[in-house]
């Protein structure tokens, strides 16, 4: 199967002003971060945008702004990968999750204020997750930089 070159990112306000996060079985620590999911071979970036809001949350969405295109690569700089992150409001919907292969295990939810401790809390996970802390908390950063800029 052809490599995922990208993924979606998801900064989903909730009605109460909270951002969603969540963690997952495989996540050290169980660590919170910022929903996102692959872009499928031929997909365009809005059509997994709100396939992915669809599988993972359920909810009913406004896609309210583009906030930032995260880029990574590896050290031989071939293998490049990027991160879309979307601003999107919650209009309707129950929280749940509707793709069963999907390995959620919690929900939290954040004011934006927070946001940096979740990110910090990305950054000291265990050695072996080093890079994977780093390159989740940019994702948190950059909304971070977004909200403290911006009136939402």
């Amino acid at each position: 199967s052809e490599r995922r070159h990208g993924e979606v990112c998801r900064a989903i306000l909730r009605k109460n002003g909270r951002f969603l996060l969540q963690t997952q079985r495989s996540y050290p620590n169980s660590v919170m971060l910022l929903p996102s999911g692959g872009i499928k071979p031929g997909e365009d970036v809005e059509h997994a945008l709100l396939r992915e809001v669809w599988e993972e949350t359920n909810l009913e969405v406004s896609v309210d702004r583009f906030v930032a295109l995260l880029r990574y690569e590896d050290d031989d700089s071939r293998a490049a990968f990027q991160t879309f992150l979307f601003f999107l409001r919650e209009i309707d919907g129950h929280l749940q999750t509707n793709d069963p292969h999907e390995k959620i295990t919690e929900w939290r939810e954040a004011l934006p204020a927070e946001l940096p401790s979740y990110a910090e809390e990305l950054k000291k996970i265990d050695p072996t997750w080093a890079n994977w802390g780093l390159f989740r908390a940019a994702s948190l950063e950059a909304l971070t930089e977004f909200c403290a800029g911006s009136r939402f």
